[in-house]
């Protein structure tokens, strides 16, 4: 959505013997309107959009060392299935480096070499 954004036009597409009738035909009318200066025959699709939204807004995801411009696109990559897969890498290696760092520093351990109960 926005002021350089042309209409857009949902047409019935699931019944390939129909084709001509429920695409084609439909898509000429509303292509020849718009040359001829015309209201299309067809309503166009009604698009949301927040005008709070920051299309140029730019980020980068050091996790995934990408430059993510927009927010709805920064919405989208950190939903992503890579960019959560990168965040639960990231977890896993803290997680192993902080156990490695606390298992002989702040615990004592017995005789056995055991450590003790909490």
């Amino acid at each position: 959505p926005g002021p350089n954004v042309p209409p857009v036009f949902g047409l019935e597409v699931s019944d390939l013997q129909r084709w001509d009738q429920d695409v084609l035909k439909p898509a000429l009318e509303i292509v020849e309107s718009f040359i001829q200066g015309r209201e299309p025959p067809a309503e166009p699709l009604r698009m949301e959009h927040d005008e709070k939204e920051n299309k140029r807004s730019h980020r980068v995801c050091e996790l995934c060392d990408r430059l993510i411009i927009g927010d709805r696109e920064w919405a989208a990559h950190t939903r992503s299935k890579s960019h959560l897969h990168h965040l639960k890498k990231r977890r896993k290696l803290e997680m192993s480096r902080g156990t490695m760092r606390d298992s002989g520093d702040t615990e004592t351990s017995d005789e056995d070499g055991s450590l003790p109960l909490p």
